[in-house]
């Protein structure tokens, strides 16, 4: 066989070769890949190329995507990336300046509604697509699930405003977020009739447990008596640790008679509780001072404050394991 033939046979085998393994690597893309690979152009802004993937993504074939169903019709919320996730209301912008060929790279997170009716967020990258001229045709980009992505940012998000606001040891709001709802509460009263509540509990003889039993059994008494408490509140309250073994409670449309009956619950539960001590039982009380806007309608949240904060004094230096309240005389029940 001459030598050309033998060349040209092989060069042909070559490139055959060549072929079939780029057959096999698109196939193994389409198949099994993920990302989903698109092809739009602008003039019809229809898609003359989706990869099979997309059926998996949004449980719609390349065809139904184009007709009857586009879509961008189940995109319900778009946070462009490259614009500090700003959210897109119109297209109709966007659509002109692509179709004058001024635009780059394009990026941003959809959030969209599949077939079956689950909503997922999903990453869009994509390039400008051009002619042979330099004209723009469309774009070339690519979609990709990133839903656990996003609700992995959510929860470290919310678990970092949670932290910047939450004490540590009782998984009570901190001092900071009490004055803030302390104020904000006082501030509404100025436009409404409605009652505000305020109830400061400190725990009786502290530094002597804290001397007898140290301070892994302290902490267990202060976190302890913070379950109480929150067990007794209702979802618009507010409880918080305000110091070492000082709470505050924010009353909400708390009447006078109504925080008295919320803190000798408190009191009471607090009283009967048997903490561990890890050899033998301990328990404690607490004492409690009440305020309420009642006692005076041009109560802002520091007089409220100071108001609650002297029963507390009174009450703790009358025995302990009372309540103190402009309303009551101060008694152990």
């Amino acid at each position: 066989m001459p030598k050309k033939t033998v060349k040209a046979l092989t060069s042909a085998f070559s490139e055959l070769s060549a072929l079939n393994r780029m057959k096999v690597e698109v196939d193994l893309l389409t198949r099994y890949s993920t990302d989903v690979i698109y092809r739009l152009r602008y003039d019809s802004m229809q898609y003359d190329y989706i990869s099979p993937a997309v059926q998996r993504l949004l449980g719609y074939s390349a065809q139904e995507l184009n007709n009857p169903i586009p879509l961008r019709s189940l995109i319900l919320e778009t946070r462009i990336v490259n614009d500090g996730m700003k959210s897109v209301e119109s297209y109709s912008n966007l659509e002109e300046t692509r179709k004058r060929g001024d635009v780059g790279k394009w990026q941003a997170d959809y959030l969209m509604k599949t077939k079956s009716g689950k909503t997922i967020w999903v990453a869009d990258i994509s390039y400008p697509w051009f002619d042979k001229k330099g004209a723009i045709i469309g774009s070339i980009g690519s979609l990709r699930d990133i839903t656990d992505r996003i609700e992995a940012e959510e929860k470290i998000r919310h678990e970092l405003i949670r932290a910047g606001s939450t004490d540590e040891l009782t998984g009570l709001a901190n001092r900071q977020s009490f004055w803030n709802r302390l104020e904000n509460e006082a501030s509404r009263l100025k436009r409404t009739q409605s009652d505000l509540s305020l109830l400061l509990i400190e725990i009786d003889n502290a530094e002597r447990i804290k001397a007898s039993h140290g301070d892994t059994v302290f902490g267990n008494v202060v976190a302890g008596v913070a379950k109480l408490i929150s067990s007794s509140l209702r979802e618009l309250d507010l409880a918080a640790r305000i110091g070492s073994v000082e709470y505050g409670i924010v009353l909400p449309e708390t009447s006078p008679d109504g925080a008295i009956k919320l803190a000798t619950r408190i009191r009471d539960a607090v009283a009967r509780h048997t903490f561990y001590t890890g050899s033998e039982p301990l328990g404690c009380t607490a004492s409690l001072g009440i305020a309420s806007s009642r006692m005076g309608r041009e109560m802002d949240a520091t007089r409220l404050y100071k108001l609650a904060d002297m029963r507390r004094y009174i009450a703790r230096h009358t025995g302990g394991n009372r309540l103190s309240s402009d309303d009551m005389a101060d008694k152990v029940h």
